[in-house]
């Protein structure tokens, strides 16, 4: 009887020191194992391990790097499930000279090919990232929010030199808000409507897309606004 009490307890050990064990060395394991997906030569590396809550995963820092060029970096991720999948994310940086570097493949046999296949994919989710910046051109960061499902997907962004509201269902996109700074000056230009999607595009003579409208302030130029 004490040889099965040693094993019961050896085995309780095992079941709390393994998860703990595997908990405190994330950043070794998840980028060697998130490995087997990603393309090759790229890679994810982790400065500090992600944490877990009742309620969410905390990411704070996440790197994605294409040898030795960094594509993008999260950092401040949080994910949790109130009633559907919620992404929050305090900064995604992206260069995007480091895309040029990716090595070409050609798409497996079930990979999606067409905008309804990709959207028929989506989950039922939120996306927030309150600094989308990309490299190099900076002037356009911002906060973009998503809500995203198969059905139906509503785009918000705003920054100081752009802002964007959108929603695409099925093929269908209709801008409620676009504005752009085109130069330095406080003018910019904004445009509203209904609009075919770039996957869409095309539509039969004769036909025209529905209502919108395009404003430019008079005074822009090609060269000057």
């Amino acid at each position: 009887m004490k040889g099965k009490y040693k094993a019961a307890i050896a085995l309780v050990l095992v079941l709390v020191l393994l998860p703990l064990t595997l908990l405190l060395t994330l950043t070794h394991w998840v980028p060697t194992l998130a490995g087997i997906w990603l393309p090759v030569g790229t890679r994810i590396s982790l400065q500090e391990s992600p944490r877990l809550t009742r309620s969410a995963l905390l990411i704070p820092d996440l790197r994605y790097l294409v040898g030795d060029c960094e594509i993008a970096r999260v950092t401040d991720a949080r994910l949790s499930r109130p009633s559907r999948w919620r992404l929050h994310i305090g900064q995604l940086e992206i260069n995007s000279a480091c895309l040029s570097k990716l090595p070409a493949s050609d798409p497996s046999p079930g990979s999606p090919r067409t905008l309804a296949e990709w959207q028929s994919m989506l989950p039922y989710s939120w996306l927030t990232i309150d600094n989308l910046r990309l490299s190099p051109w900076e002037k356009w960061q911002g906060r973009l929010v998503m809500s995203l499902t198969p059905a139906q997907q509503d785009i918000g962004f705003a920054g100081k030199e752009l802002s964007l509201q959108a929603r695409l269902r099925g093929q269908a996109l209709t801008v409620s808000q676009f504005s752009a700074r085109l130069t330095g000056r406080s003018a910019a230009g904004e445009a509203g409507g209904d609009l075919p999607s770039a996957a869409g595009a095309g539509w039969s003579a004769g036909r025209r897309p529905d209502a919108g409208h395009l404003r430019i302030p008079a005074d822009c130029g090609m060269d000057r606004c």
